[in-house]
């Protein structure tokens, strides 16, 4: 299917595609660290600018069971979380192991079968920022516990660091290093921020395709979270630093995103668009992954609010509702699989992702707040409550107190193919970890507008 920009059609990772390394975002147990594209002329320095403050969130009413288990994780990432050994660019600075065996923490980092030195530095600075948010949140829900204060300032300097010039597109980036430097009064962080957008616009926007995407590859490549979270980024950008031409490129990216990456029929999102010399887009990867449509469903919440254009707020209701009602969701033992090919109507059912279920549960939370201040009816409320469940149960492991990258259907641990994973997959993910610690700690929330 071969889409024209600005043509009109009906509503509706990493694994195994080489060619999205730069821009896929999904968690792996293969995770790498990423390099940026090289410096924009644009100096941090130049980026100071204050900015439209944001809104001091409100907390609702918090869970027991999620402040145990959030702080059981941060205790143990403290303690077996640090590798002195991480490397950044041929320099050794430090950071956040991918992963550590679960009832052995001294074997870490296993990106393959039998883990060895040759992964003994590998790094992941994404983990560190879901590390930090969590901290940021866990922090602002309980203003008076000063137990973690130590593990932010340990944090911080390594977030300013590894994403003083970030330059791939990638928007979530952008809005947690927004959330996370209001959250923790850090002007740096913001900085980084508007740093980060302005390299979305800079680098990445596409005026003849109206859209955000992967340039630097032949030819031209976006995964659909990331087109339409650097989009949202783009309009967030725009009015809070009155950049009205960021705006405009954020509202085309999104209605360019919908028109093609939309399926008409399943209202799910597909994983990845090709975008041609001429400006066409083209479907490369027809799955529908719950990660891809949670992820995409919050950038869609993050424009409403921000122009009230209320095709994406029916556009975000329509791709929850599908999600939840389709053979995604397991209806016997809960939780989503990990994807359905809309091509071939094949499910991908052998296991179930962790950060599925954490994007997915922020989207719906956060569609069910918006309508219910709108004062609409919330959708698949049920669903909502059972996500947080199978989170706070079925995939914490609450005897070692952490998360694993993925799990079998029936919620044990997951042993992969050979040649294809670690083999059995016993290993806490620092990226598991961190995004299940958001995901859980924003229904503690009664706003959180970033």
């Amino acid at each position: 299917m071969i889409i024209k920009p600005g043509a009109h059609v009906a509503i509706y990772g990493f694994f195994a595609l080489v060619l999205l390394t730069v821009v896929s975002c999904g968690e792996s147990p293969h995770a790498v660290k990423v390099a940026p594209k090289p410096p924009p002329t644009t100096s941090p320095q130049q980026a100071s600018l204050p900015g439209t403050p944001i809104p001091t969130p409100q907390v609702s009413q918090l869970s027991p069971v999620i402040d145990q288990l959030t702080q059981q994780v941060l205790l143990n990432i403290r303690e077996h979380g640090w590798n002195a050994s991480a490397m950044d660019h041929g320099q050794t600075t430090g950071g956040l192991y991918i992963n550590w065996k679960m009832d052995d923490p001294s074997q870490t980092n296993a990106l393959k079968t039998g883990s060895d030195g040759e992964t003994s530095g590998s790094h992941d600075p994404q983990v560190e920022l879901y590390y930090l948010n969590a901290l940021a949140e866990y922090k602002t829900l309980h203003p008076q516990d000063q137990s973690f204060n130590g593990d932010i300032q340990k944090a911080l300097p390594y977030i300013r660091a590894d994403f003083a010039n970030y330059n791939v597109p990638k928007g979530w980036i952008y809005f947690y290093l927004l959330r996370d430097g209001s959250l923790l009064h850090d002007d740096q962080l913001v900085n980084e921020a508007h740093l980060a957008a302005t390299n979305f616009y800079t680098h990445w926007y596409d005026p003849n395709a109206g859209l955000v995407y992967n340039r630097a590859h032949s030819p031209g490549v976006y995964n659909t979270e990331h087109a339409l979270n650097c989009a949202a980024a783009l309009i967030d950008a725009g009015k809070r630093w009155n950049e009205p031409t960021w705006v405009t490129a954020g509202e085309e990216g999104i209605d360019h995103v919908i028109s093609v990456a939309l399926d008409p029929q399943t209202h799910l999102f597909y994983n990845n668009v090709n975008v041609l010399a001429d400006g066409s887009q083209q479907v490369l990867n027809h799955q529908a992954k719950p990660s891809t449509q949670g992820n995409g469903v919050e950038a869609l919440l993050t424009a409403y609010n921000l122009t009230h254009n209320q095709h994406y707020l029916d556009v975000a209701g329509q791709v929850l509702q599908s999600m939840f009602s389709s053979r995604l969701w397991d209806d016997v033992n809960g939780g989503l699989f990990f994807a359905l090919d809309l091509d071939t109507n094949v499910l991908e059912q052998s296991y179930k992702e962790t950060r599925a279920q954490t994007l997915s549960l922020i989207a719906l939370h956060r569609y069910n707040l918006l309508m219910h201040q709108l004062g609409q009816p919330q959708i698949q409320m049920e669903k909502e409550t059972k996500l947080i469940d199978v989170l706070s149960h079925n995939f914490y492991q609450s005897t070692y107190h952490g998360f694993f990258y993925r799990m079998t259907p029936t919620f044990q641990v997951y042993r992969s193919h050979a040649g294809t994973g670690i083999g059995y997959e016993d290993y806490f993910t620092t990226e598991a970890m961190g995004t299940a610690l958001d995901a859980l700690q924003q229904t503690e929330f009664a706003s959180l507008s970033i």
